[in-house]
């Protein structure tokens, strides 16, 4: 399965294969790369979905953060905490065990 990143999407679940969401016509894969499968977290930041790297040939396993703020009263904040764990989680993801971010 294949999950539209929309966050408007009324259906966001799509067969694997395809490229464009049935559902709003977006396009599935992140960075003509990333394919989202599932959604694995939400948070005051936006939501995390578990990926694959189509670039790669053993399509490894890797977790896209969606900046999605919601009720927060400074977004120039929130998106600079935003940034401050993407570096984290990058440098957390060097591990064999931890997927890509």
């Amino acid at each position: 399965m294949s999950y539209c990143l929309n966050p408007q999407c009324p259906n966001p679940q799509n067969p694997e294969e395809i490229l464009y969401c049935l559902a709003c016509g977006s396009k599935l894969l992140l960075r003509e790369r990333y394919r989202p499968m599932k959604p694995i977290g939400r948070g005051g930041f936006g939501r995390t979905f578990y990926a694959v790297d189509e670039d790669k040939p053993s399509h490894p396993p890797c977790v896209i953060k969606q900046f999605l703020p919601q009720n927060t009263g400074d977004p120039k904040k929130a998106a600079e905490l935003f940034q401050q764990e993407a570096i984290r989680l990058d440098e957390l993801g060097q591990h064999p065990q931890i997927p890509e971010l």
